[in-house]
């Protein structure tokens, strides 16, 4: 904890009863009575244009995690099938909605499961279907996957008790079918489940009359039961769908050092639960390799390490909420893609003057800046064309820009308000215009309208301001 965060004694009973709070906000677990009918993010919002002795013979035997073991080699990145785009499908908790702290119904996420769909937009195409519910805890998870995995439809209480109390998740419990048809699809699952699960430790350690002894007895406890019940939902996951990458996260302690000012928990329970942690990491490690040495491709990425002493910076504790910032999404972001694919690919610098970035099959877009008209987004005609490796033909009598790839044709003709795609007349919302530039004329066309006339997949991805064009 910083000097700066602490600057007085009701900054430190603030700091106290945040982290006491947690009993009440675990991973998911945000509303109270007063805040259930409140929103959150989107739990189903679909992204268009998402060892053999692996236990050592018991659970409670340690299982030593190996912080160098995830990126030592770039790991085999899942692959769509031909003419297809990489289909991801995302499972879990409110880590996986992505909610932050204050998010309403009317919010738009943008977590961890956001930022692995638009690193897939920088290697090609991609589709995204999220299916992420608040408050879920394995044994919920299990009973969502299972239903879905048995054709069945389930209510969202017979998932988990109270479950249909929080936003979405009676709407996404209900699409038991659509989940069975996304996985079965998937070429990569990504899955963060287990923050609600330990939350009662907390209540436990708040009552002030639990054992350091006790507390480490409970925290045994409850890794025995979790492990197994991830492992089955796990199973259910490839049972449907072998062929799928499974990406998930280990848990991050939520909870600072203690310290003078910061007395939410003591340095032995601390220190006890610091231990369970790094246990867990250890238990999910030896999990994906038990996995993976029966086949499958199953991975865990590690999220614990770079939360620990940053858990103010990418937490909102200091509020009573433990869910991630932007920061700690970020961070979240960077370890599954890493896990995924072996890095993680920031944004280009953001040119002056330029209102977003364009990005053609992984390629940043050189050259003229993009023009925002009409929140339509348009090109110079020539950079379109060469950036799209497509073939450019300019009618000056007719005023007419033809650009051709993959056996597509599509014409502009400036004013129109309509487009040919291979002859036929297609509706545009913004025409084709010529702009003066430096004493030449320069013709711009409406970049979502042209990519999609070829056939090509075009995302905008807000939150940094990036087109995504995919052929």
């Amino acid at each position: 904890m910083t000097s700066n965060t602490r600057k007085s004694k009701g900054k430190a009973a603030a700091m106290t009863t945040a982290a006491l709070l947690i009993a009440a906000v675990g991973t998911g677990s945000i509303w109270t009575d007063s805040h259930r009918a409140e929103a959150t993010a989107p739990a189903a919002q679909e992204s268009i244009s998402t060892s053999n002795h692996a236990f050592a013979g018991s659970i409670g035997q340690p299982v030593i995690p190996s912080t160098a073991r995830q990126y030592a080699a770039a790991p085999a990145a899942p692959k769509a099938e031909a003419n297809e785009p990489l289909h991801i499908v995302a499972v879990g908790d409110s880590l996986t909605v992505g909610y932050e702290n204050g998010m309403t119904v009317s919010s738009i996420p943008y977590g961890y499961v956001e930022r692995v769909y638009e690193q897939a937009l920088y290697r090609g195409r991609a589709d995204l279907k999220n299916y992420g519910i608040i408050a879920l805890k394995t044994p919920g998870l299990n009973k969502f996957l299972k239903a879905a995995a048995d054709g069945t439809r389930i209510a969202a209480d017979e998932v988990q008790t109270n479950l249909a109390t929080y936003p979405l998740a009676s709407e996404t419990v209900a699409k038991t079918a659509a989940l069975a048809a996304d996985l079965k699809n998937a070429d990569l699952v990504t899955l963060t489940i287990g923050g609600n699960d330990f939350t009662p430790i907390f209540d436990d350690i708040k009552s002030n009359s639990l054992s350091a002894a006790d507390l480490q007895a409970k925290m045994d406890a409850m890794l025995a039961d979790y492990v197994p019940q991830l492992e089955a939902s796990l199973r259910t996951i490839l049972g449907l769908n072998p062929k799928a990458t499974v990406v998930f996260a280990d848990q991050y302690l939520p909870v600072p050092k203690p310290s003078v000012l910061n007395k939410a928990i003591t340095q032995e329970q601390y220190d006890i639960l610091s231990a369970a942690v790094t246990k867990l990491k250890g238990l999910d490690e030896a999990l994906a390799d038990k996995l993976t040495q029966e086949g499958y491709d199953v991975r865990t990425v590690d999220v614990s390490v770079p939360f620990k002493n940053n858990e103010l910076v990418y937490t909102y504790i200091l509020k009573g909420d433990i869910h991630p910032k932007q920061s700690g999404y970020d961070v979240m972001g960077r370890a599954f893609s890493k896990g995924i694919w072996g890095d993680y690919r920031d944004p280009a610098a953001l040119p002056a003057g330029a209102p977003l970035r364009v990005v053609v099959n992984g390629t940043d877009l050189k050259g003229n800046h993009p023009v925002l008209k009409n929140n339509t987004t348009f090109l110079p005609m020539r950079d379109v064309a060469n950036a799209l490796h497509a073939t450019l033909n300019w009618d000056n009598k007719t005023r007419t820009a033809t650009i051709a790839s993959g056996g597509k044709k599509v014409a502009f003709t400036i004013g129109a308000n309509t487009m040919k795609v291979n002859g036929q007349s297609v509706a545009l919302e913004t025409p084709a215009y010529l702009q003066q530039s430096n004493g030449s004329s320069l013709t711009y066309l409406p970049l979502a309208a042209l990519s999609k006339g070829l056939g090509y997949q075009v995302d905008y991805r807000k939150p940094i301001a990036t087109v995504y064009v995919n052929s």
